[in-house]
This record gives structure tokens, sequence and C-alpha cells, in this order.
């Protein structure tokens, strides 16, 4: 993310200031900040996501959300995930989720480093929160924190498109084969041996 030229307001202006805008912002401690602009593959596991999750919860008390969705992660800071799940009872305009259960992000090379850090951090001071999720757009691969009964949290990985998700407060249990529905994978490079018994790379 860059900043943009906005000097620091308040979470009502922004919110205000922010509708209709073409680009992404966020807020964080009452300056703006405009999010980077995400590729088809990044676009293409949201929707995947998104749609999988959508079918599985709807008709309950929890519904889906999108990126346009904000989450307050403080006082001065608004957020904006890739998408997620609100238990809670939001006003038909509201901007912002009301209780967050789930938020996920889609990982970039240029925002996975602060995702996995800051976003994380401030994520797992959400109340409601029971699950975070962060999905890899290289490899069939997701890193899923969740919250126990104890309120501590702890962490699984899981790979290959035969890996589901378990979200049982949810009642959720996408596959990783849903998450990556119509994308290909480069291949790895690997090692093999040489006549000569020595590495070499293919």
């Amino acid at each position: 993310m860059r900043p943009s030229p906005a000097a620091k307001i308040s979470v009502g202006r922004f919110l205000a200031w922010v509708v209709g805008q073409d680009q992404r912002y966020e807020l964080v401690e009452g300056e703006v900040f405009a999010m980077a602009g995400a590729g088809s593959r990044h676009d293409a596991i949201v929707v995947n996501l998104t749609a999988a999750i959508h079918a599985q919860i709807k008709g309950g008390p929890c519904q889906t959300f999108t990126g346009d969705t904000y989450v307050a992660t403080s006082v001065a800071t608004r957020r904006m995930p890739d998408l997620g799940v609100d238990c809670g009872k939001p006003e038909d305009e509201s901007l912002v989720a009301d209780k967050p259960a789930l938020l996920v992000e889609v990982l970039s090379p240029t925002t996975s480093g602060f995702d996995v850090t800051v976003k994380l951090a401030e994520y797992q001071t959400l109340a409601s929160l029971d699950y975070i999720l962060f999905i890899d757009t290289e490899m069939p691969s997701a890193h899923l924190y969740r919250r126990g009964d104890d309120r501590s949290w702890s962490n699984e990985v899981f790979k290959g498109l035969d890996a589901a998700l378990d979200l049982p407060k949810l009642g959720v249990r996408p596959t990783l084969a849903e998450v990556y529905d119509g994308l290909q994978f480069r291949e790895r490079p690997r090692l093999v041996e040489d006549s000569n018994g020595r590495d070499g790379e293919t």
C-alpha cells in the first residue's frame, strides 16, 4: 500500500469520502492509504472462495462479505480484508462488518509479508473473530488460524488440492480444489542427480 495525499481524518469522514472512489483505501490510525491493485489470479481465488463459503452458510445467521466491507481493528483503523463472514447484524447501508467471525487474505508477493504480520496481529485482537485464513496464490496452500475455547490462537497449514479447510463454528468446510478451481500451477524446479552424482536443477 502507499499513503494518499489526504491528512489524518476521522472514521466518519473517511467512510463518507470513500464511497464512490475508484480505488480502494484503508484508514490506518487516521491516515488514508491506497491499496495495491490485485491481479486476475487473486480475483479468481476470491470469487471461488466466496462462492464456496456462501453456498454453505446461506440461510443461517451469518453472511459472507466481500472486499468492499471494512473491519474495525482499532478506534481509528479500518481494514479491508479480501472477504469474510459476519455473524452480527450490520445495518443495510453499513460499510463495516458488525461481528466478523472469519477474515480471509489472499496473499500476493507485494503484500504477503504485511498481511501475515501486521494484519494478523490486528485481526487477532477482534473479540468476535474465530478464524483468520491466508491463501497462497502460487501454490495450493492455505494457513488457517483458529481461536480455541480458551481464547488462545492455534494455526495449521493445508497443502494440496485434496485438503479441506474445516471451520466447524461456521459449519463451513471448503476444499482447496474449490478455492483454486480453474487455475493452473507452475511446475517448481526440482533437484536431480546427474550421471556423476552431482545435484542439478530441472
